[in-house]
């Protein structure tokens, strides 16, 4: 897992690449409480990872469970590169009304250039 924070005028993104085990999601929470204070927080996760023969009930419970926790403290969660059963699942348990979705982490919303955003 690879978490990086980028600063784009009053906006905080925290970019979670790679698989997301449980235990890491306090670094995600570290991440994001790092924004600057009065700063728009987002999180973008990267879930080309997550396949749905891979998931148990409880495994998407806990993952969606804590996803609804990250949003509940005020942070926009944008979830990319979910493969189509996947996001069939997320549509079929009403999750897809509760998490901005985007083919890509790039789709999301692309950074503006490298020389504009500090890390």
């Amino acid at each position: 897992m690879e978490v990086t924070n980028h600063n784009y005028q009053n906006l905080h993104i925290t970019v979670v690449k790679g698989l997301l085990k449980k235990q890491e999601l306090k670094a995600v929470g570290q991440a994001l409480a790092a924004a600057p204070p009065h700063t728009t927080r987002q999180l973008w996760l990267d879930c080309s990872h997550v396949h749905r023969d891979q998931l148990s009930n409880s495994s998407v419970y806990a993952f969606v469970n804590e996803l609804l926790k990250i949003k509940r403290e005020q942070v926009k969660v944008i979830v990319c590169g979910m493969d189509h059963a996947t996001e069939r699942l997320f549509r079929l348990l009403n999750l897809d009304m509760h998490f901005t979705k985007a083919k890509t982490l790039e789709e999301a919303c692309p950074l503006p250039s490298p020389e504009a955003v500090v890390a």
